[in-house]
Order: structure tokens, then sequence, then C-alpha cells
């Protein structure tokens, strides 16, 4: 009789005991592997257009629309010496056109600036002296 209440118990424990081996043991973790034919994940660039566009699409409107000078520089701003020129010569354009600008017009010239930037070689010559 002994044995009848001996052998439940140890069916219990082995299935417990195997349970566990199974996922891991006690404590120990599991990881899943990501298999190998998996490239690991990198965050997208933006087009590099698309970011010098926006950004002086964004300058512009806050310089055309009078907000208020906070008296950021360029580099403040976000911007490349090219960027800030052409966001110049942007806004003097947009000023001499006066209050008529098709809704447009900024993002469509802020687009074909910065297709010229972006296509320039990068500049060799040293920084500040």
């Amino acid at each position: 009789m002994r044995a009848d209440r001996t052998t439940p118990a140890a069916v219990v424990l082995t299935a417990l005991l195997t349970g566990l081996l199974a996922v891991g043991g006690c404590g120990a973790t599991v990881s899943n592997p990501v298999p190998a034919s998996a490239p690991p994940s990198t965050p997208q660039r933006p087009d590099p257009v698309a970011a010098c566009t926006a950004q002086l699409t964004y300058w512009a409107d806050q310089d055309l629309r009078g907000a208020p000078d906070r008296g950021f520089d360029y580099q403040e701003r976000g911007l490349t010496g090219a960027q800030a020129d052409a966001l110049a010569d942007l806004v003097a354009q947009a000023r001499a056109q006066g209050g008529a600008l098709p809704p447009d017009w900024v993002a469509a010239q802020a687009r074909e600036r910065c297709t010229v930037i972006v296509a320039r070689p990068p500049s060799t010559a040293g920084g500040w002296p």
C-alpha cells in the first residue's frame, strides 16, 4: 500500500521536473535565438533632401510670419552654412514677392535649393582656423 501512495507523488514530481527542464530549469532564462538569416534591424536614415527641405521650410515660415526673433544663428537652427545661405535667399525672394505667394512656393523653392546643396560634394577644407 505504501507503494501506491508514493507512486502518484513520484509521477507528479517527475512531471513537474520535466516541465521545469523543458522551459529552462529553475530560474534559468530561455532566449529565442534570432535566425542567422535575419538582418539586424537598423533605423532608416531620412532622405537628406527631404530633411533639408523640412528645415528650410520651417525656418522660412518662422521668418516670413514674423515669429519673435530669439536670436538663433544658423547653427542653433541646425543648419549648415549652405542651408543658411539658401534660407536667406529664399526669404529675401519671398519678401520681394509680397503676400502673393502660392501655398507651396516656399516648400518648392526649399526643395530646389536642398537638391543643389545635397548634390554638392562634401567640403574637405578644414574648419575654423
